[in-house]
Parts: C-alpha cells; structure tokens; sequence
C-alpha cells in the first residue's frame, strides 16, 4: 500500500498564503494518519505532516495563528512570546505512541522563523529522571500546561506539564523543564526540585497504569503553611494561605506485591502531594489539601 501525503511546493512560494488554506491541509493530513492499516505506513505518513507543519511554522503570520482546527496537536506559546511550542502524539498498533514537537520561535523582519524539531527517545524512569536532554534526546510528551519561572539568578526557564503513552499498560504525566540558552540552544531538565524523594531529580517522572486517570495541574490552592498546637483550646490551629502550585494525585501501587511494577500504580484517592515555586525552585509540599477553597 503507498502513501501520497507530499508536501505541497505552494507552501515555499508565497509566505503571506492564506494560512486556513494551509491548516485545512494539515487537518486532513493528519487525520488520514489515523486512518492507515499498519505502523509503517502511520510513521511515514507522520513525517510527512511534521515536515509539512515545519514549513507552515516558517511562514509569516503563523506566529500569532491558532491553528484551532488541528485539536488533538497542543500548541502552548510562553507568555512572553519568546517562543510557541508544538507537541502531538501517533498511536501505533504496536501499543506504543510516537512523540512529536516542533519548537518556533518569532521571525524577525527580514529574516526566516527559526524552528527547532524535537527527536524523541524511549522513556524510563532511572535515569532520564536524572538527565539534561538535548532537542535530539527528548523525552517526547505532549504538553499542555506551561508555567514561566526564574532562577534566584534572574534567569528565565518553562516548567512543562504533559503525558506520555508508553504502551498499553503504562502512561506517565512529566514535569518537564524546558531552558533556552542566550545562544538559543534548548535544553530539557533543569535541577529545580527541592526537598523531592528522588535525588536531584531534573524533571519530575510519574509512572502509573494506563487504565487510570491521574490528576496533574497548575492551580490556586488554599494549603496549609503551619500548624500549631493550641494548648488553651487543645487542638491544632492552622495557617492557610492561597497559594499557585502544581497539584499531583499521590501514585501507590494497587497491591502491596506490585511495589516498583509502575504499570499497576493507580491515584490513593485521598492524598494528593504539590510542589510550590519559592526561590527559583520547585519545593516539594506532601499531604496537601487540594479540595478545600480559603474560607473567606
């Protein structure tokens, strides 16, 4: 079975083309991935729409176009516009998925958009949890919560929220960081996590089953910052104050036997952990609260 999904010569003519033109193209393409009959087949039809979304990415205009219509590619611009990241997956009859990212950067007048392909690389949890990935060893996920930081230094990095598929038993949600350096080279993972379980770990791996859903976010939470003994009253008063922090379901493992078997790892359901940016580093908060609003 052949495979037509080439990359139309239109798209190098004519940077200021109709961009709908070109994402209804993009569109179609991708769902005809799909549709095809085997894996070989899906990951050479995958390349074609990556080379395809590279070119399209290099036009001007398509900074600022939200590409609506490709609703299964999460598309996340930093909030200071220093760059839009793509990230797609393609599920494969083998169980597996193929991870997907293209990087752009804003052109300047005069100049062709910078645009950076991301190579994806198996997972694991040893030591890719450790690691600082090059764009040619990325830990492929598909992103989509970004949230701007900043060192103690003033220098500025992106904490990525995303989910990676490994095969039919097991998924993992990544709390990724993303650097750019003043050269513009692009590196992943950054020891930012303090007081984690884990030493120095440069980004945060969290393998479960892939029959459960855990919860992952960005969020206002009202936690608990102190809690004190009040003997006159003989209980526990406490501090509250609402805070932003990523909020994580705490992974077990669903029998005692299966400890360090990730695949059989599901949410306790009543526990949930957090991590808390406060000097230029992720601080690791257990046991957090994350139901319950500040009583106004």
């Amino acid at each position: 079975m052949s495979v037509s999904l080439a990359i139309s010569p239109a798209l190098s003519a004519q940077s200021n083309r109709d961009l709908a033109d070109v994402e209804n193209q993009l569109k179609a393409m991708f769902d005809s991935i799909l549709s095809l009959p085997d894996d070989e087949h899906r990951m050479e039809a995958a390349a074609g729409f990556t080379g395809l979304v590279h070119q399209t990415l290099a036009l001007d205009g398509s900074f600022d176009y939200p590409f609506s219509l490709l609703s299964k590619v999460s598309k996340l611009t930093s909030p200071d516009r220093t760059f839009r990241i793509f990230t797609w997956n393609i599920p494969l009859y083998s169980g597996i998925n193929r991870f997907y990212g293209l990087i752009q950067f804003p052109s300047q007048p005069g100049e062709t958009a910078r645009i950076i392909e991301l190579a994806d690389q198996p997972g694991g949890d040893g030591p890719l949890q450790q690691e600082i990935l090059s764009q040619n060893q990325w830990l492929g996920a598909v992103y989509f919560q970004m949230v701007p930081c900043r060192t103690v230094h003033g220098d500025h990095f992106y904490t990525l929220l995303g989910w990676r598929g490994e095969s039919n038993l097991l998924s993992t949600k990544l709390i990724e960081i993303l650097t750019i350096s003043p050269s513009g080279e692009v590196h992943f993972g950054k020891k930012v996590f303090c007081e984690y379980p884990a030493e120095h770990p440069a980004r945060i791996i969290l393998s479960h089953s892939a029959n459960v859903t855990i919860s992952l976010r960005y969020e206002e939470q009202s936690i608990v910052l102190e809690k004190q003994w009040n003997a006159r009253r003989r209980e526990f008063t406490y501090k509250r104050e609402m805070v932003w922090l990523i909020v994580v379901d705490r992974l077990i493992p669903s029998q005692p036997e299966l400890e360090g078997q990730y695949e059989y790892y599901i949410p306790a359901g009543d526990v949930m952990d957090g991590f808390l940016f406060r000097d230029g580093c992720w601080n690791f908060i257990r046991d957090i609260d994350a139901r319950n609003p500040l009583e106004k």
